[in-house]
């Protein structure tokens, strides 16, 4: 330990730690302009100079190591000086150039650090600031990135946050002297310098020199609401900001500790404009056939708009009619509903309609990525967090999965570990992804061979024996039918199947097992589930499981696809994974919902659509999809839909699947609600309600609520934390959850038992039944 004193203190701290955090450790704080906690030290601006003992002249604290005896002022009038005389000459080269000026008077902008600090140091900012512009105000074509030059000191940390945080390296100084400027690429755009417009370099900007050019000139906002990212499943917090009832930007949360922090993606930080779409629907509308009670005409007629008590009544009246004369019900949820939401439909469908013909949406598309782990692991989602995957990985295979497009922030965060730790990354993928510019081996592949490819991989690592021996002792049950299995993928058959040739499919196997732990990570380019089965045996066969940087890593599409799931939206599971084949669970549920449920499973979500164009399904519920813009396969559900009898459609705008519906139902956005999300790495977050809903339209649960009540009792929800707690109530995964713990700002990852536990970061194999090898 150093021992040191500041100002009047002294203290003791590790070898290598800096003035300004030893000084911090103790409550005194040092001012910074190019200093940021989440970048590594400059000391370009050498505005956090403090006067110590012995030097000639102050020394920046912010990369100045604390050395034994040292003495340290922090405000001396020496300091004080210093400080004045470096924010003049900052000023000296800064110009606003008029955003944000009012009749000519300077407007003191607060989130301006430099403003800030000389309004602070008594330094005079219209006098000292430059008396002309030197560059063009807006002066790059990127749509969301507002560049001025003008207002830059050189900090750098633009530079070192599109660096070090999103690993793109598009920003850099250029020139020299008076001259020296930041530069994008070779001086020429943004966009040409391959940014992926993530905003990193707006909000670590401290002077306003990058801004947000969708919101530059809305002012500042009235309230900031801290709420969870509907985009992925990462789960990004960030803030909506509020301004007269509307969202007018969105931004980080500086002293937020989630996973992104500051960091968000293009989408999450700028792609809030849906929620003041212009085609939302104001109010619950009805074909006017079905005000009239006649029979359906073959176009389904116009629409009328109706007060919500109407509406509600006739989809009440059809789905009774169905139900009680035996028809077939298909219910459709989509995987970007609230927890709560999700749980309803299930309930819905099971209780309200006596059917397990519920799934989430987006299987349509793309089969539930966790498909094939609950049948061999016992596990129904990502085993491992974010986290430890990034920081605590060897290496990487990541196979089906677009990282950087689809889980943005995370695929940013697994990128700046293949950089500054030298992780080694294996990409297995049909196509061409971002993420393969920093992988150590690329294997291009046929489409659909992923069961194959990671089945020779599994046979090259028993020919060498690299294979983990004291995993095959625990876990000996199936092994040999396995085994049995991978001696039929020699590689040269392998080769055959997937197009990769042989010597690359040894040396992504001799990578991934002699750099462990190895993390596994796919999405959606893994939908067939003896894929995933596979992939669960190789960590199997490494020793990857149950251990921080490893384990099975399915990412899931949408943002609350996970938490879908959890919530029964399945067909043959009720909430918590619990099988509808069970009789005790189906006791359970029986009591509290008050209805008997079918021990059969239902139909999944194609199943459901291609019957409801064979007339067994003969009506559909779809609750927030708009399962015809989002599927590779919308001309034949359009043909399906067209000829279902009844459908009824619960969406925000209208859509391509909105001609199709008989009753519209208008929901509300993620900003319009509160609720929670379930990340891909069983996290729970809240969803907190930043705006009143537009129109008419009310939240989900709500539409559930009232829709429910006129079919089956036990629908009196008053919000959505008494949800939450009839969820806890009968789902053991969530027993010890509740709105309360998650505002208090408790981080929560299911399983969470009691009221007293905090749930797993990594979810043991085996939490859901027995650990079996996998055989095809």
């Amino acid at each position: 330990m150093i021992n040191l004193k500041i100002n009047d203190t002294v203290l003791d701290v590790k070898e290598g730690t800096t003035i300004l955090n030893a000084a911090a450790s103790v409550g005194i704080i040092i001012p910074t302009l190019c200093y940021h906690k989440d970048l590594s030290p400059f000391g370009g601006c050498r505005f956090c100079a403090v006067e110590v003992s012995g030097a000639r002249l102050p020394m920046t604290a912010c990369n100045t190591p604390v050395a034994p005896q040292m003495r340290v002022l922090t405000d001396s009038p020496t300091v004080i000086r210093y400080r004045r005389a470096i924010l003049r000459m900052l000023l000296a080269n800064y110009y606003d150039a008029g955003y944000k000026r009012h009749n000519e008077k300077f407007v003191i902008d607060e989130d301006n650090e430099l403003i800030r600090f000389a309004k602070q140091y008594d330094v005079d900012v219209a006098s000292a600031m430059a008396k002309h512009p030197r560059y063009l105000v807006d002066s790059d074509p990127n749509p969301f990135v507002w560049v001025d030059r003008n207002k830059c000191i050189q900090c750098l940390r633009c530079v070192r946050a599109c660096a070090e945080i999103q690993g793109r390296f598009v920003w850099s100084q250029s020139y020299r002297g008076y001259k020296a400027r930041i530069v994008a690429g070779d001086d020429s755009t943004m966009l040409a310098s391959r940014c992926e417009s993530c905003g990193a370099c707006v909000v670590y900007c401290p002077t306003g020199a990058l801004d947000n050019k969708m919101s530059v000139h809305k002012g500042r906002a009235d309230k900031l609401v801290r709420t969870t990212c509907t985009y992925c499943g990462v789960g990004c917090q960030l803030d909506l900001n509020v301004k007269d009832g509307k969202v007018i930007r969105v931004t980080s949360n500086r002293d937020d500790d989630s996973f992104n922090g500051m960091h968000l993606c293009v989408k999450g930080r700028y792609g809030y404009e849906f929620i003041h779409h212009p085609r939302r629907h104001a109010k619950p509308r009805v074909r006017e056939y079905l005000l009239k009670n006649e029979p359906r005409p073959a176009e389904r007629g116009k629409f009328v708009d109706v007060d919500w008590d109407t509406a509600l009544d006739i989809a009440a009246k059809k789905f009774k009619q169905l139900r009680d004369g035996g028809a077939q019900i298909g219910t459709l949820a989509s995987g970007r509903l609230l927890n709560e939401e999700s749980y309803l439909v299930s309930k819905f469908a099971r209780q309200a309609l006596g059917t397990n013909n519920v799934d989430i949406a987006s299987n349509l598309y793309s089969r539930n990525e966790a498909d094939g782990l609950l049948d061999s692991l016992g596990l129904p989602a990502m085993s491992n967090s974010f986290d430890d995957v990034a920081a605590d990985a060897q290496a990487f295979f990541v196979i089906g999965s677009n990282l950087t497009e689809q889980h943005p922030v995370f695929g940013a965060r697994i990128r700046q570990n293949v950089l500054r730790r030298r992780v080694k990354m294996v990409v297995a993928s049909p196509d061409f992804f971002n993420i393969e510019e920093y992988a150590a081996l690329s294997l291009r592949h046929q489409r659909g061979a992923e069961a194959a490819l990671v089945n020779g991989l599994m046979h090259i690592i028993l020919e060498k024996g690299w294979e983990d021996k004291d995993a095959l002792k625990k876990y000996p049950h199936g092994f040999k039918e396995a085994k049995a299995m991978i001696d039929g993928y020699a590689p040269t058959r392998v080769s055959e199947l997937t197009g990769v040739p042989a010597d690359q499919l040894y040396a992504a196997a001799e990578i991934l097992a002699s750099n462990r732990p190895a993390a596994v990570l796919w999405g959606m380019g893994v939908s067939d589930p003896e894929a995933t089965r596979a992939l669960a045996n190789l960590q199997l066969l490494l020793g990857n499981l149950d251990v921080a940087g490893g384990g099975v890593n399915p990412l899931r599409a949408q943002n609350n696809s996970q938490g879908a799931s959890d919530m029964g939206c399945a067909p043959g599971f009720l909430p918590g994974y619990q099988p509808v084949s069970d009789a005790n669970a189906r006791g359970r549920f029986e009591a509290a919902w008050g209805s008997p449920i079918r021990a059969e499973a239902g139909m999944n979500a194609l199943r459901i659509i291609q019957a409801a164009g064979e007339g067994r399904v003969r009506a559909l519920y779809i609750v927030g999809e708009d399962i015809l813009n989002t599927s590779p396969e919308a001309a034949e559900f359009r043909a399906d839909l067209e000829v279902c009898e009844f459908v009824v459609l619960q969406e925000m705008a209208a859509s391509e699947t909105t001609r199709y519906a008989d009753v519209i139902l208008p929901d509300v956005s993620f900003a319009e609600k509160t609720g929670t999300f379930t990340s891909a790495e069983r996290r729970l977050q809240m969803v907190r309600q930043a705006i009143e809903p537009l129109g008419e339209a009310r939240p989900d649960w709500q539409i559930l609520a009232g829709l429910g009540g006129r079919l089956a009792s036990g629908w009196d929800y008053a919000t959505p934390a008494q949800i939450m707690d009839e969820i806890a109530a009968l789902t053991p995964i969530y027993a010890g959850v509740s709105h309360d713990r998650l505002q208090r700002g408790e981080r929560l990852q299911w399983p969470v038992e009691s009221k007293a536990h905090n749930g797993a970061p990594i979810l043991p194999i085996g939490s859901f039944g027995e650990v079996s090898w996998a055989v095809g």
